[in-house]
């Protein structure tokens, strides 16, 4: 062959699969996740069992088993049969050709011709002993094409589902694909949309996908505002593909095109594919990008601040390692202290202490009980009702707040404890986050958010809804946050995300040290 490297050296980062034909290349999967890390294309030759109905198939086949069979790999099934390495142009280049034992050895000669030195080559024999002929199973099958094909969605980190809906619409395009991509007021119906990637990611992700699998075809992956997208008035479009829950948008397209004096869209509907990595009831049954958000809670979304030993004096050096959590009761019995600053403000607000004077001063004596108190559900009722007024409170409160916390956390670091978690409800608002290393964000739908505010505070639902207008928004707080967790379904699911966010915190901890 040529000078190359040996598997056992490394694995490739990317690689790419060749296949005698395309009814076995699902037969790979675990063998390839051996020698790949990250992306791994599959091409197989031509011949009958190649045809389209057998691609068909093992689109399906290849995607649905692809999480369990391997791995974390980011799989991608190229739509047409070998023709020479060279034409070959992929979008993550790939460090390891692999091909299976069956594959002629002329075309194997031939791919190699022109193989780098530096790539690495390495044979595949399948996991299974006899091969089944799935072009039989097949036959009866037929995959009609069209010159201008459709179809749209989220596209939310485009998982194993999204390649099945993509890969069928490129597998019946002779010319064209349109793919329409859910914009910002299309998606704040979906579960955790606040962890929905930027619609500009996703629009790469899905064209980026679309040139691997398929570089011959056009493609125009585009944003769109409501379900119909362009189909509505474009008389080229001739097939939707959509998946068995997105079907009724594809009658709502022919109704509206049938309005505009156009054809009707044929429909070609994909199953739901079932996750076979369910890691909890929470989840649903299928393949979905939910899922995957879900599973993004509790885990490092992005990386936290740096600091050095210069960054402060050694005796401050424990208040830097401050880490912020919202709502996160129980964290303190990981062995963390926590600085409550609700607590602390309602502690500044005791008679005799200036704060209370203050309030009394700006605010009037109607806020101040007969014990000298500070009445805070008088207060709230005037602040939550006027902008103008909360500020006032806020430029009185928040300085004095973030102070007695910065001298208790400094305190606590002087005790010896590693981790301090400071806990409050303006920490984006009040930006008291830039005071640590991660801030920790809690989020439930706003109408969680206000009937568990009237249950927990006993406020009228529209005291609860002026409370939580008057914080960032839960996309706001998601966009500053290194961690993200959703106690909207059950406790353990809760704890579940907390504990994996604990796992993590003591490795980066343990490295800082």
């Amino acid at each position: 062959m040529n000078n190359n490297k040996s598997v056992a050296d490394s694995m490739a980062n990317n690689g790419i699969l060749f296949v005698s034909n395309a009814a076995k290349a699902h037969r790979y999967c675990s063998k390839v996740s051996k020698f790949v890390k990250h992306v791994l294309y599959i091409k197989f030759n031509g011949g009958p069992e190649s045809s389209l109905p057998v691609i068909n198939k093992q689109i399906v086949n290849i995607y649905t088993k692809a999480s369990t069979q391997c791995g974390n790999l980011d799989v991608r099934l190229m739509l047409k049969p070998i023709d020479s390495i060279e034409r070959i142009k992929t979008n993550k280049p790939f460090q390891m050709i692999m091909f299976d034992r069956e594959l002629s050895k002329d075309v194997v000669n031939n791919l190699l011709q022109s193989v780098p030195s530096e790539t690495q080559v390495q044979t595949i024999d399948s996991d299974e002993k006899k091969f089944v002929n799935v072009l039989a199973q097949s036959e009866s099958e037929t995959v009609k094409t069209y010159e201008y094909v459709a179809l749209g969605g989220t596209f939310d980190r485009l998982h194993n589902g999204h390649k099945i809906l993509l890969s069928q619409a490129a597998l019946r395009a002779t010319k064209h694909v349109t793919v329409g991509v859910t914009d910002v007021n299309m998606i704040q119906s979906k579960s955790l949309w606040e962890l929905i990637e930027p619609v500009e990611k996703r629009i790469k992700a899905v064209l980026d996908f679309l040139t691997d699998i398929n570089p011959d075809l056009e493609y125009n992956v585009c944003p769109i505002q409501d379900v119909y997208g362009p189909t509505k008035e474009d008389p080229r479009f001739q097939l939707i593909v959509v998946s068995e829950e997105t079907k009724r948008g594809a009658l709502k397209i022919n109704e509206k095109r049938k309005e505009n004096g156009l054809l009707p869209l044929d429909v070609y509907t994909i199953g739901i594919a079932e996750d076979l990595e369910q890691q909890s009831t929470e989840e649903e049954t299928k393949v979905s990008s939910s899922n995957l958000r879900m599973r993004l809670l509790g885990t490092l979304l992005t990386e936290p601040k740096s600091t050095s030993p210069d960054d402060a004096p050694v005796s401050e050096r424990n208040v830097r390692r401050g880490y912020i959590a919202e709502d996160l009761f129980g964290v303190g019995l990981k062995g963390a202290a926590v600085v409550n600053c609700d607590i602390i403000a309602h502690e500044l607000y005791e008679p005799g202490l200036p704060l209370n004077h203050t309030i009394a001063e700006v605010f009037g004596k109607d806020v101040i009980t007969a014990q000298g108190e500070v009445d805070r559900r008088k207060l709230g009722s005037v602040v939550f009702s006027d902008k103008e007024q909360l500020e006032k409170l806020n430029k009185l409160v928040w300085p004095a707040v973030i102070e007695e916390a910065q001298r208790r956390i400094k305190a606590l670091g002087g005790q010896g404890y590693k981790v301090v978690v400071m806990e409050a409800a303006v920490m984006v608002r009040a930006k008291w986050y830039t005071h640590c290393h991660q801030l920790w964000v809690v989020i439930i739908p706003p109408a969680e958010a206000i009937k568990r505010l009237q249950e927990r505070n006993n406020l009228t639902e529209e005291e609860a809804k002026q409370r939580v207008s008057a914080q960032p928004s839960n996309a706001e707080q998601v966009a500053q946050a290194n961690v993200v967790f959703s106690p909207y379904w059950s406790y353990e699911y809760t704890q579940v995300q907390i504990d994996k966010a604990w796992d993590q915190l003591e490795k980066y901890l343990e490295c800082r040290k």
